[in-house]
């Protein structure tokens, strides 16, 4: 979704909860409709199909949503059940997603000859640390950090001419990252309550070096702080 169907589909939600607010402050709206239209729920909800129908925020739209829709069955349909009974679930589905994840094996890099050096695998759980990496070849992998985080210093790295990619799940924790000043780099993070902050400075894009670090990956209240 480009930048303009993304501002056209805010002004809709907006005007949409403007116009409803309104009505509901000149007493238009019976109290009875709204109970049920000013839940925080729905707020998520609202967020969760505009964040949907963002191509890059697919992730934290379904999560938004699935949140609020949770939190609201038991009023909508009058479904008797308690939140702390089912908390653990969220446990389940973040072991699941963080096994889904493909991390590169050392079996993996020998049976396609390929140099360990030039991946990096880094996970910081109640700790974090140092790493600096130092490759010629360097060609992505992946960083977990959960109530933790790591500095990451890719600064004497070079990226691989088939570029790289770098998969990050951060929860309750994050890290630095370091990379040189010409490298491309291209974020597609999804957030929830959570953020990578770009503090690179960047004149512009390199030519000359065409290869790009593409960071991807799922940060849930946790951040991160990529330099140069």
């Amino acid at each position: 979704m480009n930048n303009i169907n993304k501002s056209t589909l805010l002004g809709i939600l907006l005007v949409l909860v403007g116009g409803v607010t309104v009505l509901s402050n000149l007493g238009l709206i019976p109290w009875q409709l709204r109970h049920y239209l000013f839940q925080w729920e729905n707020i998520l909800m609202l967020l969760g199909i505009f964040f949907f129908f963002s191509q890059e925020d697919k992730k934290a739209g379904i999560i938004l949503f699935v949140i609020g829709f949770y939190f609201v069955l038991d009023d909508w349909f009058y479904i008797d059940f308690s939140f702390w009974d089912f908390w653990p679930v969220s446990l389940v589905l973040i072991g699941i997603y963080i096994l889904n994840r493909k991390a590169v094996t050392t079996d993996d890099l020998k049976s396609n000859h390929q140099d360990e050096k030039d991946f990096i695998q880094d996970t910081a759980i109640f700790s974090g640390g140092d790493k600096v990496i130092g490759t010629r070849n360097f060609k992505g992998g992946s960083l977990t950090a959960v109530f933790g985080g790591s500095n990451i210093d890719l600064t004497t790295s070079e990226l691989s001419k088939d570029s790289a990619k770098l998969d990050l799940f951060y929860m309750f924790g994050g890290s630095k990252i370091r990379v040189p000043k010409d490298w491309n780099v291209e974020v597609k993070t999804t957030s929830i309550f959570g953020a990578l902050t770009d503090k690179r400075i960047v004149k512009a894009y390199n030519p000359e070096s065409p290869e790009t670090l593409v960071i991807t990956g799922v940060i849930i209240f946790g951040g991160a702080e990529l330099t140069n």
